[in-house]
């Protein structure tokens, strides 16, 4: 296993661990590692997911940080 999977992997253990009521998919979308196709057309939304094999580990570990950030923040706004 590389590097980037383990922390891929750790990232998502305390993430689920934080959040335990969430499905496993609910989770994987939460943090960004599945994500929606783009769609600048508001009329007519395209909900399909966008086929992340190309993605670099290095590039999942970034959404999902980026995630965990904003989700923080969310978090904070009704306090």
């Amino acid at each position: 296993m590389k590097e980037e999977h383990k922390i891929i992997l750790e990232l998502l253990s305390s993430y689920l661990d934080k959040n335990p009521e969430q499905r496993f998919g609910q989770a994987i979308f939460n943090l960004g590692i599945n994500e929606f196709q783009n769609n600048s057309d508001l009329k007519n939304p395209n909900y399909n997911l966008r086929d992340i094999h190309n993605d670099k580990d290095t590039d999942v570990i970034e959404r999902i940080k980026n995630q965990l950030i904003w989700l923080d923040s969310q978090s904070k706004i009704p306090e």
